[in-house]
């Protein structure tokens, strides 16, 4: 009888080094979603700004961040990893917070013979089999952190403002992706390009959807997430939108994770 394959989660980084385009609205709200398909998601908070981890309630306990997780695996000492997994109640998922630490991090990843494989060493564990999805919200930068993310995740997901600055960094962002996997067919790394703020009364916002939908096609969500107040008050909060029936944004996030799972088969092929 063969021995059954240990289950690997679906790793999905949410990045784009342009700040400002709701990347962890949609890595809260998307990470909510999927728990609401009876999905179990941990999220990991890779940002100093710790936005995700202040949203899901995170206070300083003295547990291990992912900032002694990515020290110790550089440093190869024995990690009791779920020490670092919190679960909100509130929001009823797990999460790995980030704090001001993290902002020195990168020089310890800079010391590791593979700087870029430090977060597929981590997520590798066995502690991590019990999930279905880690969702990485990843810094707005091009560094060692997101190169790491990039490296580790099956899929990256890619939030763009509907302006002209996030749209151009898209390019940017797939050629560090095509570095990082040593690969020209990132293709198949990309989970798609998720409109976000957008404001279908301005020409510019429609303008810069088509231009998407020209460069990127299919890959482009067919969905895209309004600018609304609700998306400001929900930050302020700290709670999700997916889970009202009366939020417009909730339903477009709740669409998108149709779309994530309707795509799942694909993914784990």
């Amino acid at each position: 009888m063969k021995t059954k394959k240990p289950k690997k989660p679906i790793i999905i980084a949410i990045a784009n080094q342009k700040g400002g385009v709701a990347k962890t609205t949609t890595a809260i709200n998307i990470g909510v979603g999927l728990v609401m398909h009876n999905k179990k998601v941990l999220l990991v908070d890779t940002d100093n700004q710790s936005h995700l981890s202040r949203w899901l309630g995170y206070a300083q306990d003295g547990k291990p961040t992912i900032s002694e997780l990515i020290w110790q695996t550089v440093s190869k000492n024995k990690q009791l990893i779920s020490e670092a997994i919190r679960h909100s109640e509130i929001e009823n998922i797990d999460y790995i917070p980030s704090n001001f630490m993290l902002a020195g991090i990168i020089s310890i990843l800079g010391t590791d013979s593979d700087s870029t494989g430090v977060f597929s060493r981590l997520f590798a564990d066995e502690t991590f089999e019990d999930y279905d999805y880690i969702i990485i919200d990843c810094p707005p930068t091009l560094d060692l952190l997101v190169s790491n993310a990039l490296k580790a995740c099956d899929k990256v997901l890619i939030p763009v403002q509907s302006d002209y600055w996030a749209y151009e960094g898209v390019d940017q962002l797939l050629a560090t992706l095509q570095r990082v996997k040593q690969t020209t067919n990132v293709e198949k790394f990309v989970l798609g390009m998720l409109v976000t703020m957008f404001n279908n009364r301005t020409n510019s916002a429609k303008a810069i959807v088509e231009a998407l939908k020209d460069s990127y096609g299919n890959f482009v969500f067919d969905t895209a997430i309004s600018y609304r107040d609700e998306v400001k008050v929900a930050s302020i909060t700290h709670k999700s939108l997916v889970g009202r029936k009366s939020s417009v944004t909730g339903q477009q996030y709740m669409a998108v994770v149709d779309e994530i799972i309707s795509k799942e088969d694909n993914i784990n092929g």
